[in-house]
């Protein structure tokens, strides 16, 4: 069953061991405030992120799917794993840079049974 997150149709799950997926990565300068829009970026959805706040002296703060900003402190990590993320927002601190890594999976134009019924009414 497709999801609808923040505007986007998601119809892959998370936990899919025949997902295909691949790894990118994103580096936030520090005193920057990014928006990474997985869709848009990278025609795909992340179903893991981890996020490394590189600054040894100042917190910085993420959101993900537009939830609540998150406060991390100096130095810390964070992993938000087997979920789709559309959409990762991050406000670096002042003397660091924050190291965004995901595993991100296409997003498929179709369920697996519309893909099925296609190829079939083609052969």
């Amino acid at each position: 069953m497709p999801q609808n997150i923040l505007g986007y149709v998601v119809n892959v799950m998370p936990k899919d061991p025949t997902a295909v997926s691949t790894y990118v990565s994103d580096i936030v300068a520090a005193g920057a405030t990014v928006t990474i829009e997985y869709p848009s970026q990278y025609r795909a959805v992340a179903i893991s992120v981890a996020i490394r706040n590189r600054d040894t002296v100042n917190a910085c703060q993420f959101s993900i799917n537009g939830q609540p900003l998150i406060a991390m402190s100096a130095g810390a990590a964070e992993n938000i794993n087997d979920q789709n993320v559309v959409r990762v927002q991050i406000v670096a601190g002042a003397a660091g840079a924050v190291h965004v890594f995901s595993q991100v999976t296409p997003m498929y134009l179709s369920t697996e049974s519309q893909r099925f019924r296609t190829a079939r009414e083609r052969g």
